[in-house]
């Protein structure tokens, strides 16, 4: 039987950091016509098969700009695909195809023979995570792809309002910022009522002093250290089955700069 339980909370933040002790190495791959480059970001001393995931930046980025939360995430036992579209100035649908891409070649890398990373993919537990249009492309291809992948994280995504009717059924998560002059709180709330609909698990966290620079501008640190936590812990809750993640996400609401809307529905 599921047990189905909603949080909903107006609330700040207390810092807690994750151990960083795995050291980050890099392989660059071939681009092709959804991607221009690609590098997959992995702990040096991998000896088993680990989670992957597909990571975007957005309009005007390049895979560089989140770089940061590449070696965050692999830093906890991942294996991350960051990847720049061939135009970083056209439409969402370029981030949307860079992902499905990825996500191909994060099978095709799981059993290729010159790869580094030749069996230790484990192509069973997937996921996709985007800031911007990387967001919104992270919500259409989870949309296309459905119970494919495990996870779907989306970082002040960015859609067209005749493309938020989104309908993944991933587990996924939406990070944004209520200063964000060019994700509005409005398009959240469209997106996060298509989210909310067809996903079982879904989670909202809007920042009450979020704003889109922060994410992409290396200057702009602020809130980094919360959108670190709440997305490892979300990608650990549903590519390593690990339950006490839920503890996180649930004590974030308590830390330090405070949200405007925080929401969590899981099932289990």
């Amino acid at each position: 039987m599921s047990n189905k339980f909603l949080i909903s909370a107006f609330t700040s933040c207390l810092f807690l950091s994750f151990s960083t002790s795995a050291e980050v190495c890099q392989h660059e791959i071939a681009p092709t016509e959804a991607y221009k480059e690609a590098v997959f970001f992995y702990p040096c001393d991998i000896s088993v098969e680990l989670p992957a995931i597909t990571l975007t930046g957005g309009y005007s980025n390049t895979y560089r700009n989140m770089q940061w939360l590449a070696d965050a995430v692999v830093e906890q036992g991942y294996v991350v695909l960051a990847m720049t579209p061939p135009d970083i100035y056209g439409k969402v649908e370029g981030w949307r195809d860079a992902h499905l891409e990825g996500q191909k070649t994060l099978v095709s890398t799981a059993t290729a023979e010159q790869s580094p990373l030749s069996g230790y993919i484990d192509t069973s537990r997937r996921g996709i995570a985007g800031f911007s249009m990387g967001g919104g492309g992270t919500l259409l291809a989870g949309t296309e792809l459905g119970n494919e992948v495990k996870v779907l994280a989306a970082f002040a995504p960015f859609l067209l309002e005749e493309q938020r009717a989104v309908s993944p059924t991933a587990p996924t998560m939406i990070l944004a910022g209520a200063r964000d002059l060019l994700v509005t709180n409005e398009s959240i709330e469209q997106i996060y009522a298509g989210v909310s609909a067809s996903a079982d698990n879904h989670f909202l966290a809007v920042y009450s002093d979020g704003r889109h620079q922060q994410w992409y501008r290396p200057e702009i640190t602020k809130n980094r250290d919360s959108y670190t936590r709440l997305t490892i812990a979300w990608l650990n809750r549903f590519l390593k089955a690990d339950a006490t993640s839920v503890i996180t996400l649930n004590e974030e609401q308590k830390r330090e700069p405070g949200f405007t809307s925080y929401q969590l529905t899981l099932e289990q």
